[in-house]
């Protein structure tokens, strides 16, 4: 962790602080995300005693952030307010501000928010990744755009923490891609309606699969409602998506053993939009499909947003993003931190 002057002498105070702070912030945000919760139902979810949460609940307590009812326990208000204002004082005592800069540096994003905790262990900091990315797509919102959100669950995580709020006028919502026939929660055409909703806005949706062959593409290419929606996703001003790695997409495009042995061997690791990419950035493999396509990206898409954590998709997002730069990046501290590692002391480049 890389310190200010200031942090380090707090350190030589009370070396204790961050771990006491990190704990109790993660169990505020527990609770303000599954409230009402028991003492044995947080016990078994941190992994730690009931006498040593019991403590921790009577702090918090005490300083008027939780309350404690036979329904279960819940935040306050000012609870509430603390969990949704700490995160930036958080992230500069815990050095990840500095990892921001690292990261804008290294991938060359526009922006990068990295959210406290590590994905893999718990589950809530995918909602709070959500979150994060809202804001910035509020700040990105201009009337009479259009406005692409892929599938996974990232994007539902955006769709969930997006707040109930008017859009300006005339924005409309469409999926990126076709769906992957995947539970119907993480299809990019369910997000866009779930955030079309939230934001009371317009949407169209793409009802086709997301893997076709080359000659039933060029055939929906003749149909002409199918191009007016494919004409309107091209014409997006804003774009969310996630980053999968190259093994989980393959298997769930249904790929056959031998095709996954050929990505492993050309050494893919991330994917997106049906573009397998290896740890240069360069793309090993295509599955044809309708949406989005790579140049799009760079030629008419205004905001790239991409949200993406998980310490197992650091390599992925480092070959998506690190190759092909995006406006905004929101990850996870444990993905970002496994970044980190990846890269050399002495330069730029990947350990992979």
């Amino acid at each position: 962790m890389t310190l200010t002057p200031d942090q380090e002498n707090l350190y030589l105070i009370a070396p204790e602080l961050p771990e006491i702070l990190v704990r109790r912030y993660r169990l505020l945000r527990k609770i303000y995300y599954s409230a009402p919760l028991g003492r044995r139902s947080l016990a078994a979810y941190f992994q730690v005693g009931e006498r040593v949460l019991r403590r921790e609940i009577e702090i918090l307590r005490d300083q008027g952030l939780i309350a404690v009812e036979s329904r279960g326990i819940t935040l306050t208000s000012a609870g509430e307010s603390l969990v949704t204002s700490i995160t930036p004082s958080l992230k500069s005592f815990l050095g990840l501000t500095l990892l921001e800069e690292k990261l804008v540096k290294l991938l060359k994003v526009k922006d990068v928010t990295v959210v406290p905790g590590d994905l893999e262990s718990d589950e809530v900091v995918l909602l709070e990744m959500g979150r994060a990315a809202t804001r910035i797509l509020r700040e990105c919102l201009k009337p009479g755009i259009v406005l692409a959100v892929s599938g996974g669950t990232s994007c539902a995580a955006v769709a969930d923490m997006l707040p109930e709020a008017p859009a300006p006028s005339g924005i409309t919502v469409v999926p990126a891609r076709g769906g992957l026939g995947e539970v119907v929660d993480y299809q990019a055409n369910t997000i866009a309606a779930r955030v079309a909703q939230k934001l009371r806005t317009n949407y169209r949706l793409l009802h086709l699969p997301d893997s076709l062959s080359q000659e039933a593409l060029q055939m929906l290419l003749r149909e002409k409602k199918i191009k007016e929606i494919l004409d309107l996703i091209n014409s997006a001003s804003i774009l969310i998506h996630g980053i999968g790695t190259a093994e989980e997409m393959a298997r769930r495009r249904g790929a056959a053993p031998e095709e996954m042995e050929r990505l492993r061997e050309q050494g893919a690791v991330g994917e997106v939009f049906g573009f397998f990419y290896n740890s240069r950035g360069e793309i090993v493999e295509h599955i044809p499909s309708l949406g989005l396509y790579l140049e799009d990206l760079g030629n008419r898409v205004e905001n790239v947003i991409v949200v993406a954590g998980g310490r197992r998709k650091a390599k992925a997002i480092v070959a998506v993003v690190g190759n092909h730069p995006r406006d905004f990046l929101v990850l996870d501290e444990g993905a970002a931190k496994r970044i980190l590692e990846l890269y050399s002391r002495k330069g730029d480049t990947p350990l992979f």
